[in-house]
C-alpha cells in the first residue's frame, strides 16, 4: 500500500452513490489501455484492470472517452499520470462530477467494476 499510486474514475454529475458510478484502483492492478473502436465509437479507451474479488479472474474496466483522433495523446498523458508519484498516492484520471481529468483530451468515462 505505501507507494502506490492509487487511480481515480467517477462517471456521474452528481455525488457518486450507487455501484459502477466511481472507482479507485492501484495502478499496478492496471492490465492495459486499448483503443475501443467498436462499431462507429471513435474516440474512447478501454482501461482494464483486475477486479477487487480476490481470485485472479474476476476484471474490471473503465471506458474513457476522449477527443476523436486523440487516443495516442491522452494515452500517454494517463500512463504519465500513472507512473507519478503524487505523494499522496492519490491520482485523478477522470472525475466527470468536478470537471477534473489527467489529461486535455479526456471528455468523460464509465466505470464498470466487474466485467
Amino acid at each position: 500500500m505505501k507507494g502506490e499510486n492509487y487511480l481515480y474514475f467517477c462517471d456521474t454529475t452528481d455525488e457518486p452513490n450507487a455501484a459502477d458510478e466511481a472507482v479507485l484502483v492501484p495502478a499496478s492492478a492496471v492490465l492495459g489501455i486499448s483503443i475501443n473502436l467498436f462499431g462507429v465509437n471513435q474516440g474512447q479507451l478501454y482501461l482494464s484492470h483486475q477486479g477487487f474479488v480476490g481470485d485472479n479472474n474476476s476484471r474490471g474496466a473503465v471506458n474513457i472517452f476522449v477527443t476523436p483522433g486523440k487516443d495516442k495523446e491522452a494515452m500517454d498523458d494517463i500512463a504519465a499520470a500513472m507512473s507519478s508519484n503524487p505523494g499522496t498516492g492519490f491520482t485523478v484520471i477522470c472525475d466527470v462530477q468536478n470537471n477534473v481529468f489527467c489529461s486535455d483530451h479526456i471528455t468523460g468515462c464509465a466505470v464498470d467494476s466487474a466485467v
